[in-house]
């Protein structure tokens, strides 16, 4: 290519808005943010020859496009070992970013936000998020893969745990159980272990659940064996008070399976996962999850967020 990776990058931070969104997965607003955050904060520096920028760019063009390191390697004109050292020393950053980005909820219970449904927000008026866990392809060493392979004989998956507020922004996620794993399960595990860091809701307060949890203080699930998903009301309305219950909390409760639409829409990679380390895998997970929270976090225009929204 004519332009190298400095040029390359300096395309995309002085061309258009499109071309940003397509090849990074985020508007150019978004990734500038992105990269001053980082600088400001002092988690990436310039190196010699490569900036925060580019080597936010390479991060983001593997995990907005699941692409190889040969492909980022002609690209952005460095070598393999190059592109290996930055993607991990970006990785390394992402994780204390996270930190900074994925933070329990206020428990406040009517939020300054500009989500849907506050009619029903003020009908579960304890209710301060959504719970549900969300599958992402693995990769695993064939010794290992009885316990991370879907049904039949199909991809291998870790389970991933997640809350979000009312607004799509994640307040918890805790990724890198096996696929085989009861969703309640995963939840009774994390619960148990206090390093997890769990947040559970005070007196009063409780996060919505399907029927794959238990219905218990902190978690409100719905009714077993009445109607519940949504598609279930397309053709009949609800008609006794069980049935209008679920469907208002299925609604309502709808708001994580949006949120976590908008995540896998703009990382690929968790649909088709690269061989790396399994701990690697987990760490991209992460990553995937704070950045969107970043996006969301900053009220910049995202079309993403507009679609699921």
């Amino acid at each position: 290519s004519i332009l190298s990776g400095n040029a390359y990058t300096l395309e995309l931070l002085r061309g258009s808005d499109r071309q940003c969104i397509e090849l990074m997965r985020m508007s150019r607003e978004a990734y500038v943010r992105l990269c001053m955050h980082f600088r400001h904060r002092l988690w990436l520096n310039d190196s010699r020859y490569v900036s925060v920028e580019e080597k936010m760019a390479m991060f983001l063009t593997i995990i907005g496009h699941n692409e190889r390191y040969v492909v980022i390697k002609r690209r952005f004109q460095h070598s393999s070992q190059t592109i290996h050292k930055y993607f991990h020393e970006v990785l390394a950053a992402m994780m204390t970013f996270a930190r900074e980005m994925i933070v329990p909820s206020t428990f406040d219970p009517n939020p300054d936000s500009h989500g849907a449904h506050k009619s029903l927000r003020r009908i579960f008026k304890g209710a301060v998020g959504a719970l549900d866990g969300t599958l992402v392809h693995a990769i695993i060493p064939a010794s290992q893969q009885t316990v991370y392979r879907g049904r039949g004989k199909g991809k291998c998956y870790q389970n991933v745990l997640g809350i979000c507020d009312f607004n799509m922004i994640f307040t918890f996620v805790y990724a890198g159980w096996e696929r085989v794993a009861h969703d309640s399960r995963v939840l009774t595990e994390v619960l148990a272990e206090p390093s997890n860091n769990f947040p559970f809701p005070p007196p009063g307060k409780y996060y919505l659940c399907d029927a794959a949890y238990t219905n218990t203080r902190g978690f409100m699930a719905p009714y077993r064996n009445v109607r519940y998903w949504l598609g279930d009301f397309s053709r009949r309305r609800a008609m006794t008070k069980e049935e209008k219950f679920n469907h208002a909390h299925a609604k309502l409760r709808n708001v994580i399976e949006r949120a976590y639409g908008v995540l896998k829409a703009r990382f690929p990679i968790l649909d088709k996962m690269d061989p790396y380390p399994f701990n690697v895998q987990r760490n991209v997970v992460i990553a995937c999850f704070a950045v969107n929270n970043f996006i969301r976090k900053e009220k910049i225009n995202d079309e993403l967020f507009v679609q699921y929204e």
